[in-house]
């Protein structure tokens, strides 16, 4: 761990600590010297085996990916004596999606649409290039302010995935967010569809579709898809989350590129 002041790599210099999850520390920091120099980052530190390996496999991903709705990352160091893995990535000012809307009391359906609209950007890219995310939270969506609005992007590919690979060793993601067939060791892209469908429902009630204080009946929940629409929302809204959290992946909405067709044509975005 590092603390505010620490020089990292004697290039970046510590302003605070943002983020602590299973694949390691984020700092923000501000660059001293080399090409990076003045600018705050976003950087995030692996030390173990199991957080590096999950931390590189998210910075080869990323490489490949440029999209105005995923976060971009800036370069990456391995220092292969010590077994560390250090990933530079832009900052999001706002932060995570998930205190956004909590600090919020839940958002108007208008602005959980437009937030709703840029993650499916992210994610239709994400789809077309044959992969899944598997992980979609809103702890994993990250808010950056352009002029008077927030663009989100999606972030955290620690548990991507190749279309076609797919044997699922043992459940991933997040109780509360994993599509039902996932528990039984399939993922498709229209798993991705089916997180994104209890994330709309987070930003719009503060709380999953599955919500129970008890872990083995919101699991029982979650599995079965046993949920009821958020108080007072609109009939298009309740029809969207309906397609969204459809228990049979293959009535969901196959893709993220088909959810966006949706969303244009019924005039919701």
């Amino acid at each position: 761990m590092f603390k505010r002041g620490d020089l990292i790599l004697g290039y970046y210099e510590v302003i605070d600590i943002i983020g602590r999850g299973d694949f390691g520390v984020v700092y923000k920091v501000k660059g001293v010297k080399g090409r990076y120099r003045g600018k705050i980052l976003a950087l995030k530190v692996a030390t173990d085996p199991y957080s590096v390996e999950h931390l590189w496999k998210e910075a080869q991903t990323l490489i490949l990916l440029n999209h105005p709705n995923i976060i971009s990352l800036q370069s990456y160091l391995y220092k292969k004596d010590k077994g560390e893995l250090y990933v530079l990535y832009e900052f999001m000012d706002v932060g995570d999606l998930k205190d956004y809307v909590l600090s919020k009391g839940g958002l108007p359906e208008e602005e959980a649409l437009r937030v709703l609209w840029n993650i499916t950007n992210g994610l239709s890219f994400l789809h077309s290039r044959g992969y899944i995310h598997s992980d979609i939270k809103p702890e994993n969506i990250f808010g950056k302010r352009v002029l008077k609005s927030v663009v989100w992007k999606l972030g955290d590919f620690g548990l991507i995935k190749i279309r076609g690979s797919t044997s699922v060793l043992d459940i991933k993601g997040t109780l509360g967010y994993i599509a039902p067939e996932v528990f039984r060791g399939e993922i498709h892209r229209s798993s991705d569809i089916f997180s994104l469908g209890c994330l709309f429902y987070f930003l719009l009630s503060c709380r999953d579709p599955f919500h129970s204080e008890d872990r083995r009946e919101k699991m029982k929940r979650n599995k079965e898809v046993v949920w009821e629409p958020p108080e007072g929302v609109s009939p298009e809204v309740k029809r969207l989350l309906e397609r969204m959290l459809e228990p049979d992946h293959r009535k969901r909405f196959r893709t993220a590129m088909d959810l966006k067709d949706y969303l244009l044509e019924e005039g919701l975005v």
